[in-house]
């Protein structure tokens, strides 16, 4: 959770930078628009966009790699008890009841 909380608030700080590139020039409309720069500041906004947007997708897929890791271990480590018990059942040492119960004697 860390590294993800880490991905995120550097997506943040780089949203922030794009954000004073609109702040900066809805300051400054006059100016914008007297030199027609309003494409330039579209484009500018939009490459300082870029970056958070690659941090996201990179984000994504290392969270969702790591989810499914845990969720692939945890569902591993059912199967692996289950396939005990069956042993342990089948060999005659517990009865298939006593290993679907919480306490068993």
């Amino acid at each position: 959770m860390k590294f993800i909380k880490g991905f995120s608030a550097d997506a943040k700080n780089k949203y922030e930078e794009a954000s004073q590139v609109v702040n900066d020039a809805v300051g400054s409309v006059r100016t914008v628009a007297s030199f027609c720069a309003e494409e330039k500041v579209m484009q500018l906004y939009e490459k300082k966009c870029e970056a958070p947007v690659e941090a996201g997708i990179k984000e994504g897929l290392i969270s969702g790699a790591g989810f499914e890791v845990s969720f692939a271990l945890l569902f591993f480590v059912y199967a692996i008890s289950f396939y005990a018990e069956a042993q342990l059942a089948g060999n005659g040492k517990t009865t298939f009841t006593k290993v679907f119960r919480l306490n068993s004697s």
